[in-house]
């Protein structure tokens, strides 16, 4: 077995650091039932700076570096928005900073594209040759190569970014706080395709793979509640049953809940229950 290479060590670093910020997000999502933009605007800068410390071990060149470098602009647009003409006509500094942080990023990435595409092309075996056999010196070829997956990378890591933005627009990720833990992971992640004998070659993107297997175990939750509701003698009303859990009223304060039920008094004068569905 071999050793880690640098770049693995740093890849490793980021999945330390984010266990160690997801531990401390769901702390504050169990006290305080809520993470501030602080947060992950802390923890998303040194996953970034590692993200960038992996890519210069990878020998990626200058667009490469300012691909990866816009990937982290977009990613920035979730803690502090995106720049705009009129702010930026105003003089706001972090307006004209942030215009040019995607100006260099998009430079990057259409020269990225236009440097290694046809590698990376040949490397998914799509093409039956590639401008890297032109050249004559076997590590400039290998470099051109590393360079091709390396691209390719960064596009994986790029739809996973932008499947988690449309998910969020579109209300499949209900709270800014589950996109940007979201964005947080897409970034930690490291690309390895597979872990020694456990795994195995793919090309869907790791972050892709986290959201599919996440949201394959979400699934299992309204299971779980059904069976605890069953096992304490609630089996209704259905359509709360498999989300939610009858407690008693001494029981709940102190606990951080939602009250999905309340009385009303109904057309006849008398008193009712009235269930609706948690706020979104």
């Amino acid at each position: 077995m071999e050793p880690p290479t640098p770049d693995q060590w740093t890849a490793l670093l980021r999945c330390f650091i984010l266990l160690l910020c997801m531990a401390g997000a769901a702390l504050m999502d169990r006290w305080q039932r809520r993470v501030p933009n602080e947060w992950w605007i802390r923890w998303g800068v040194a996953i970034g700076f590692l993200l960038l410390v992996e890519v210069i071990l990878l020998e990626a060149d200058v667009a490469l570096f300012l691909g990866a470098f816009g990937l982290l602009a977009w990613c920035s647009a979730s803690v502090i928005g995106t720049p705009s003409l009129k702010d930026m006509r105003g003089g706001s500094k972090i307006d004209i900073l942030v215009a040019v942080w995607y100006l260099l990023g998009i430079t990057g990435a259409g020269a990225s594209l236009y440097l290694h595409a046809p590698n990376a092309i040949w490397s998914l075996g799509l093409a039956t040759d590639a401008p890297m056999f032109q050249l004559t010196d076997m590590a400039a070829v290998e470099l051109a190569e590393s360079r091709g997956w390396l691209l390719l990378r960064l596009i994986g890591l790029g739809i996973g970014i932008g499947f988690i933005e449309i998910a969020w627009r579109v209300r499949l990720l209900h709270g800014g706080a589950d996109a940007k833990a979201m964005i947080v992971v897409a970034l930690a992640i490291p690309w390895w395709n597979g872990i020694g004998p456990l795994g195995e070659t793919t090309a869907v993107p790791p972050v892709v793979s986290v959201l599919i297997w996440s949201a394959l175990a979400f699934l299992i939750l309204p299971f779980v509640t059904i069976s605890r509701n069953l096992r304490i003698g609630h089996s209704g009303p259905l359509r709360m049953i498999w989300h939610a859990e009858r407690w008693e009223l001494d029981k709940i304060p102190g606990h951080h809940v939602w009250i999905l039920s309340d009385v009303i008094e109904t057309a006849d004068g008398e008193n009712g229950a009235r269930t609706h569905a948690p706020p979104s």
